[in-house]
């Protein structure tokens, strides 16, 4: 029997869904041999109905790791991957973490509003405010114009007149 046969022979083709009926992996994707090198089932699948062995991640289109029915199966990235798993409810994207909350903050968001108030009010000059709070000019123009930390309320970035 030549590979290809061998291959559908272990396929039941009976539901939507072509169920891989040969051995399985540990993470319940299907594995097939092939001159002594082992595949899984849905990505060869995915060559003998394109002609070449995918590069990227191959994506369930039915979320069943032992389907191999070509039509159900696209090739993708692994960010594509994660997109669409979140997508369908199987994960959770991380959170995003921002303000004080993000572990390079050096700053609250009340020291924040302090400098926003201190240049607002025209007494302190952005390489001033640089200089007591120990950070760089740039760092401090981002933030009195509201380049970074925009979710933290306070004075509008106008000075008042000096």
């Amino acid at each position: 029997m030549d590979t290809t046969s061998e291959f559908w022979s272990r396929v039941d083709r009976t539901e939507d869904c072509w169920t891989w009926t040969g051995g399985t992996r540990g993470n319940g994707y299907g594995t097939f041999w092939v001159d002594r090198k082992r595949y899984y089932a849905h990505r060869y699948s995915y060559f003998l109905t394109r002609g070449q062995m995918p590069t990227g991640v191959i994506l369930h289109a039915c979320d069943n790791p032992i389907c191999v029915r070509p039509d159900h199966l696209s090739e993708g990235t692994q960010a594509d991957n994660v997109i669409d798993m979140w997508a369908k409810g199987r994960g959770v994207p991380p959170p995003v973490h921002f303000g004080e909350n993000h572990h390079h903050a050096r700053l609250t968001e009340a020291v924040v509003l302090d400098i926003r108030r201190q240049y607002a009010s025209g007494q302190y000059s952005q390489q001033k405010l640089a200089e007591e709070y120990g950070m760089g000019r740039a760092s401090i123009g981002d933030i009195v114009r509201c380049h970074t930390w925009r979710h933290v309320g306070g004075p509008t970035p106008q000075r008042t007149a000096a």
